[in-house]
């Protein structure tokens, strides 16, 4: 007998076989790699006071955002030299698990054309932890801070 340099055609097509079956079982995992990420508590108010300060920001005027605690309803008007008018309402959709600190009757945040802002701090209270939100009075960027 003489020895074999290589493999068979039968060979080759089990190990593609394989291989198809291992990359049909792999690529939703892949595809769904990094997508899924972990919600950061406060998001909807973090987006909230981000969308208030681009509007302030693009339309070249003041907007004035104003939340209920209570109920998370908010508004948001605008002001400046064309006139006034409300930009925005709607209620806040937070996670079932929470709760935004109710210390005032309601919060209210000012953002200027140039981008700073001035506004309240707000707890939300979240099932296992709680995060300061607060706005940058210079950049009027919001952040949450663990508490």
């Amino acid at each position: 007998m003489r020895a074999r340099r290589g493999f068979t055609l039968l060979e080759t097509a089990i190990v593609l076989a394989v291989m198809a079956v291992a990359a049909v079982l792999v690529a939703p995992a892949i595809a769904r790699l990094g997508s899924e990420q972990q919600r950061q508590p406060a998001a909807e108010l973090l987006n909230l006071l981000r969308d208030a300060r681009s509007a302030a920001i693009d339309r070249n005027t003041v907007v004035t955002l104003r939340l209920d605690p209570v109920s998370g309803h908010y508004r948001a008007d605008t002001s400046g030299v064309s006139g006034a008018g409300v930009t925005a309402e709607g209620v806040l959709q937070l996670e079932a698990a929470e709760t935004l600190d109710a210390r005032v009757p309601r919060f209210v945040w000012v953002f200027r054309p140039t981008g700073a802002a001035q506004g309240d701090t707000v707890l939300v209270r979240a099932a296992d932890h709680s995060v300061m939100v607060a706005v940058d009075q210079w950049s009027g960027v919001a952040r949450a801070d663990a508490r």
